[in-house]
């Protein structure tokens, strides 16, 4: 019983929005289509969803609203999840008849997986000494193979990523939080309720609004009810194990375009960030605290997942608008414009996975992206960038929007 709830934990929290990422792959350019932004664009569609279908269960379903919001959910995940096995399996089918898998002397199994991953995900190939001499290739997008040394500091980060992962799992600090947001995971896993009982007294309540439309312990619930595990242990012992990596891998995209050049200062960046996360708790109320001692609560998540999310989109912006455009409008495949607009349509994703984690992370979040579009308009001079900002706010005025209308009932 144990070994098929680890595997269902495994599959809803990592192989569904895997697949998930894959269908919404095609927006991205060449360079970003990597295994990494495939899993984060997958589980920000994932919250994107979720809040979709839950906040609606919430405010109309009276009763059995976590059964209606579990099975929806359970629907959409399934069907999103579908259409990137899909777009996987004809990828591999296209590379086996065009004979992609026997290119080259090696046709050793080893080989043809290789091949096939690079094929999936290009944007993760390693330069060969060929494409240096390319005069077509962007040099600022080349990834080259990492020194003894570059390999020894990613070694010394995911000794740092394991002891953390060991103590967030064994060291689980109590909060008083979280008699109430672990709680109202369980009371909807158990009771079938969606904010709706008061955890404190066990007694039925409207909607609390400074709680409810943040509805990632609604999605936590989701998660432990397919899973058949108790909330409280998905809480504690789960979600550290997922969400700590999550953002680990949010960062190490930032370092990529920040280190393009340096690759081997990408691991001593990530070393970096993880000691001043574990020895940033100089206060209760840090972002670092949050983060390692209560990173099941959604305003942990929006904090250490969601801003940085944003950093990392307008980074990636910046970034473009330093490429030469033809090599720009070669990798992404002809200068189509959701492709070449994608770090906005990921920042629309997070601005409205925002507001699953938190309702003041709306406010943040929006505050954040506004102030560092006024930066790339400055630096770019385009006013194309106003309508782009005002279209990826539309999902946090939207959300503001329900909050008011639901407050003033």
């Amino acid at each position: 019983m144990v070994v098929l709830k680890a595997l269902a934990l495994l599959f809803w929290l990592v192989i569904i929005p895997f697949l998930m990422g894959l269908s919404v792959q095609w927006i991205l350019p060449i360079t970003k289509k990597t295994a990494g932004i495939t899993f984060i664009i997958g589980y920000l569609l994932s919250f994107c969803v979720f809040e979709v279908i839950g906040i609606p269960c919430m405010i109309k379903i009276q009763y059995s609203a976590f059964k209606y919001c579990t099975r929806i959910f359970v629907c959409a995940e399934l069907l999103i999840a579908l259409i990137g096995a899909i777009n996987l399996v004809q990828k591999l089918r296209y590379a086996s008849r065009s004979g992609q898998f026997t290119i080259g002397v090696d046709n050793s199994v080893w080989n043809k997986v290789k091949t096939g991953f690079f094929l999936i995900f290009p944007g993760d190939e390693k330069s060969e000494a060929e494409a240096l001499m390319n005069p077509r290739t962007d040099v600022r997008a080349i990834r080259l193979q990492c020194s003894k040394e570059g390999l020894f500091f990613w070694g010394v980060f995911f000794v740092i990523l394991g002891f953390q992962l060991v103590m967030a799992l064994v060291k689980a600090p109590f909060d008083g939080d979280d008699a109430y947001y672990v709680v109202e995971s369980l009371l909807a896993q158990q009771a079938d309720v969606m904010n709706t009982i008061i955890p404190d007294t066990g007694v039925s309540t409207p909607l609390p609004m400074r709680h409810a439309m943040a509805v990632f312990t609604m999605w936590q619930a989701f998660i432990a009810k397919v899973s058949f595990v108790h909330s409280t242990i998905v809480a504690h012992s789960v979600m550290p194990l997922v969400l700590i990596p999550l953002v680990y891998l949010v960062y190490a995209e930032i370092g990529r375009i920040l280190f393009s050049r340096k690759p081997d200062s990408l691991p001593i960046f990530m070393i970096f960030v993880s000691l001043f996360t574990m020895f940033g708790n100089t206060s209760i109320y840090t972002a670092e605290t949050f983060f390692m001692m209560r990173t099941w609560q959604g305003k942990a998540m929006a904090a250490n997942l969601m801003l940085p999310l944003i950093l990392w989109a307008f980074i990636w912006m910046f970034d473009d608008c330093r490429k030469p455009g033809y090599l720009w409008k070669e990798e992404t495949g002809g200068g189509k414009v959701f492709v070449r607009n994608s770090a906005w349509i990921i920042l629309m994703m997070v601005n409205m996975a925002s507001g699953i984690m938190s309702s003041m992370g709306t406010v943040f979040c929006g505050g954040l992206s506004g102030f560092l579009a006024f930066l790339i308009l400055i630096y770019t001079r385009n006013l194309k960038i106003v309508i782009k900002i005002i279209l990826a706010m539309i999902p946090s005025a939207l959300y503001i929007m329900c909050y008011m209308l639901i407050k003033m009932q």
